[in-house]
């Protein structure tokens, strides 16, 4: 399973903003902190939403191969920002 160490890792490499994840994923700002510091386990749904966007900002989860439920780390490749994200950095601060 993918955990909040990885998430916050993979936030961090795409130089993006808990804010921005949120805006991207739709998943609260506070929950991604709180999955983040593993202050809280996530829903499924919640954990599917922040693992797709982040996978198709290029972020690939790597597992334990010998224990499919615990993630070790993250790769990226072809990186690139969330069309939301992108759009709200062009807009600038309101």
């Amino acid at each position: 399973m993918v955990n909040g160490r990885q998430i916050a890792s993979a936030r961090v490499w795409l130089e993006i903003s808990q804010a921005e994840l949120a805006l991207a994923s739709k998943v609260a700002k506070r929950t991604i902190a709180h999955i983040e510091n593993g202050g809280r386990i996530p829903h499924d749904r919640t954990l599917k939403a922040l693992v797709d966007c982040l996978q198709e900002m290029g972020v690939e989860f790597l597992m334990d191969e010998h224990n499919a439920e615990r993630g070790v780390g993250i790769r990226v490749r072809d990186a690139k920002l969330h069309p939301s994200i992108q759009e709200s950095r062009d807009q600038g601060p309101s």
